[in-house]
């Protein structure tokens, strides 16, 4: 029987039949807060030691009687850097792991085998820059004390599913953007035909790897916001044609 043939007939079994697969971004990232504190708490740490700061943020609601006082504190009833986000909240992979694909069971009874996954590369589709100076700017017009925490960790941080009717999945359809933050770039959304697709966080389980944190001044006319990236605005300013022009030439 010829390759072609049994193309053919695995076309025809496969043909009206649903399929699932699921997309991963790597095993590599964390959690990344981004937050307004105060500005005194930012001048007196802009130029001390990381692991000072890391000390005194994580020492909340755990050492509070070591707290030394003469230190400004963030803000008042400041509790934690996971509630510091009203700036920037992300949690997911490096962006420079690996994406895999693995097709699961379609009826979702299993979908973490974990037994045949396939490295796919995805298109970066844009970075949102999240960045803060490191010095205290002379004109503070549009300027934000801010603190910056990470916790790097190893684990799976979520996943996309996609389901076709009979159709392989194409690697080639794969687009993510990325948030650009002083601890390095961190996936957040993932697309699939163009499509955003709804993350799913069950297999969400990570370990802490250490921390890394920051104080500094953002300057807010340069924060690239997540609300301005709507499909009209990544139409209207032909975000996608870079990818269609590379599938084109293959």
């Amino acid at each position: 029987m010829s390759l072609d043939t049994d193309i053919d007939k695995m076309t025809q079994k496969l043909k009206g039949v649903k399929r699932r697969f699921r997309i991963e971004a790597g095993y590599r990232g964390g959690e990344v807060t981004i937050g307004t504190v105060n500005e005194d708490f930012v001048d007196y740490f802009m130029d001390k030691e990381e692991s000072e700061l890391i000390d005194y943020v994580t020492s909340f609601g755990w050492d509070d009687e070591d707290i030394d006082n003469d230190i400004p504190i963030p803000y008042e009833d400041f509790e934690s850097w996971t509630e510091t986000t009203d700036i920037e909240h992300i949690n997911g992979a490096y962006s420079d792991d690996q994406f895999t694909v693995e097709e699961v069971k379609a009826d979702g009874s299993d979908d973490y085998p974990y037994t045949n996954q396939i490295d796919i590369d995805g298109w970066h589709l844009y970075g949102r820059e999240a960045y803060h100076d490191t010095t205290k700017p002379d004109d503070m017009t549009d300027y934000k004390p801010v603190l910056q925490f990470h916790s790097s960790e190893k684990g799976g941080f979520g996943c996309w599913f996609v389901e076709t009717i009979g159709e392989d999945f194409d690697p080639n359809q794969i687009a993510f953007n990325t948030v650009e933050t002083m601890c390095g770039e961190i996936v957040e959304d993932v697309w699939y035909k163009k499509e955003v697709l709804e993350q799913e966080w069950d297999n969400n389980d990570t370990n802490g790897k250490g921390y890394y944190a920051s104080v500094g001044y953002m300057n807010m006319k340069w924060h690239d916001n997540d609300t301005k990236y709507t499909p009209e605005y990544l139409d209207e300013n032909e975000m996608w044609l870079d990818m269609e022009d590379e599938l084109n030439a293959e």
